[in-house]
């Protein structure tokens, strides 16, 4: 088993477009989200460049309502789901911090020392 590595979910476990959030309360940094969208998982952070604060409306729910953005709860900021970069909002040209995932078979994990 490597210990860089952490289970998240399964890739079928979040919906094309969709988005899931993951909190590790004992880790620094311990909550991340994964947006997918035309079969492709990102990750990213849970922390608006902005505030800090966390991005999601309720649980799970980290894209606006056409599920074409990541949308910050706190202040609308709308975020690119490929790179994270800020497009509208408060924080424009900031970006999320990006999060290395690994696929194995359906398994997704997050590669925590790259």
């Amino acid at each position: 088993m490597n210990e860089d590595r952490l289970f998240l979910c399964h890739e079928d476990e979040i919906e094309d477009p969709g988005s899931r959030g993951f909190v590790f309360p004992d880790m620094e940094k311990g909550r991340l989200f994964l947006v997918k969208k035309h079969g492709q998982l990102k990750g990213f952070i849970n922390s608006c460049p902005h505030t800090g604060a966390p991005m999601e409306w309720k649980a799970h729910q980290f894209l606006d309502i056409e599920n074409q953005f990541i949308q910050c709860a706190l202040h609308g900021a709308l975020f690119d789901m490929q790179t994270g970069e800020c497009l509208r909002g408060p924080c424009v040209g900031a970006s999320l911090k990006k999060v290395n995932l690994v696929v194995d078979g359906q398994a997704v994990y997050w590669e925590r020392n790259q």
